[in-house]
């Protein structure tokens, strides 16, 4: 007898003894008035009238444990399984499959389907399939494009006072040649001294590739074409070289320069980039 039976007969008996002990021995269970029990222990009459039919007796149900042979799922457990040899364990999309082929159950039954097949889904380290490089990295020819950047760094003097610096970062996309200048800011004038410098070093490209920063586009147009800085405009035409945008902290567009900035952080800051 498991514990719940075990419970409802000592509640029954506990119910009957006490109303015994108060009527008398004249008290028999079979004319026992159902309402009081019901007060008493707190079943519900129904429970109570099947109960007196079995002479107050909790019996086991014949049918615990068992399961019927045809059921609402029945006809509709293969695609339940194919769906969870896919990796979909969510019972509302599973069901919506299955009433497009003529299901009629509730969602419960799918649910509780589910929770005993889990073990025809696929292991996590494989459910989602090798999608490969979504990059594609590119050459491009001596001259061509170099990377351009800014990253900023905390630097300490010997007599202790610190500041925060500006470092300029210029490299070439064909042979990894890098310069690198630092400025008390990132303010425009900085940017093409740095640049000059740069090109001293490095020659004057065919195109450079930097981020979206204020000093070089001011915004995009309606055609999602950029609008240049008028400074940087001018500084373009005069040097003569032209530029291409390109998302922040991007590895597959200049993922160089900005390995270089990372490079320059941990080296002045003890592998601490801020």
């Amino acid at each position: 007898m498991n514990q719940k039976r075990s419970d409802l007969m000592a509640t029954i008996t506990w119910a009957l003894e006490n109303m015994k002990a108060e009527y008398g021995e004249s008290f028999k269970p079979e004319n026992v008035n159902l309402a009081e029990l019901q007060r008493r222990t707190g079943i519900s009459r129904k429970r109570l009238r099947k109960l007196k039919a079995d002479g107050f007796q909790v019996r086991e149900n014949k049918l615990k444990g068992t399961h019927k042979k045809v059921t609402v799922l029945t006809g509709y457990t293969a695609l339940i399984d194919d769906e969870l040899r896919k990796g979909n364990a969510n019972s509302s999309s599973i069901k919506n499959i299955l009433d497009d082929h003529g299901y009629h159950g509730g969602q419960t039954q799918i649910k509780e389907y589910i929770h005993a097949h889990r073990n025809l889904m696929p292991a996590k380290r494989i459910l989602v399939a090798k999608q490969g490089n979504r990059g594609r990295r590119y050459t491009t020819l001596p001259g061509e494009s170099l990377q351009m950047d800014w990253g900023f760094v905390n630097i300490e003097r010997q007599d202790g006072i610190k500041y925060k610096a500006a470092c300029f970062v210029m490299i070439c996309h064909h042979c990894g040649e890098r310069y690198v200048e630092f400025f008390p800011n990132a303010k425009q004038e900085n940017l093409f001294i740095g640049m000059i410098h740069g090109f001293q070093r490095l020659g004057v490209p065919k195109y450079v590739l930097t981020d979206n920063m204020k000093s070089v586009v001011t915004k995009r147009g309606s055609d999602s074409h950029p609008i240049w800085n008028t400074d940087y405009e001018a500084f373009m035409k005069t040097i003569g070289f032209q530029t291409k945008l390109c998302k922040p902290v991007h590895p597959f567009t200049k993922g160089k320069v900005e390995r270089l900035v990372q490079f320059v952080k941990k080296q002045l800051h003890g592998w601490q980039s801020l």
